[in-house]
């Protein structure tokens, strides 16, 4: 074997030892699991409960029903967990199983530039089978907000807004960024949440 053959043997192999070890570096890469980027509260955010050293997260979409079981779930139990973390409600509509969601959305969102937001958000969950079946759900929203004492001409106006369109929008796409493929999902201080049933969920947070 003269020299010529030997460096291209050489060189034969560097390049295959290089293509294995990048596929064993795609193939091989750590499933993300924190995400510090989203661990703060926006200037658009809604929040409520009250101690900011821990923040939960979480992206939700109101024709959901998993969605809705959360949220009566946090609501009752409020009280144990309101001192320890603050609730961060994100958008999250999956626009392709759920053709009321946006509309729903921008309702909170309307709601929520007259102070309305979380009480929009229970109206709306409590009358999901309602709402979710109708073709255009936006009538329905309007009575919603009728009994919430809402300005209705302004609440009407607020829900095609450019604004309140983009928040929604803002939400989804970061949570679409950052790989959320299915609703409730939540994050507790950056750092995604999976656990079994609803009693392990309460552990968690009631013992932060």
């Amino acid at each position: 074997m003269n020299t010529k053959n030997i460096i291209i043997g050489i060189g034969s192999l560097i390049v295959i030892f290089a293509f294995l070890f990048i596929v064993y570096k795609l193939t091989n890469q750590p499933v993300k699991s924190d995400f510090p980027e989203i661990n703060k509260i926006e200037a658009t955010d809604h929040f409520r409960w009250n101690n900011r050293k821990n923040i939960l997260v979480e992206y939700s979409d109101y024709e959901c029903p998993s969605c809705r079981n959360f949220h009566d779930f946090l609501n009752s139990i409020e009280k144990e967990a309101s001192g320890k973390a603050t609730l961060v409600f994100r958008h999250f509509p999956l626009i392709s199983i759920h053709s009321g969601a946006v509309d729903a959305a921008y309702a909170a969102e309307a709601a929520g530039l007259q102070g309305k937001f979380w009480e929009m958000g229970d109206q709306l969950f409590a009358s999901q089978s309602e709402w979710g079946s109708l073709s255009d759900p936006k009538d329905y929203f309007v009575n919603l907000a009728k009994k919430l004492n809402l300005d209705l001409t302004r609440f009407k106006k607020d829900i095609d807004s450019q604004a309140v369109k983009d928040k929604v929008q803002n939400d989804l796409s970061q949570g679409e960024k950052i790989g959320i493929n299915a609703t409730p999902t939540f994050f507790l201080n950056g750092k995604k949440i999976d656990v079994a049933n609803l009693n392990e969920f309460k552990q968690l947070l009631i013992n932060l």
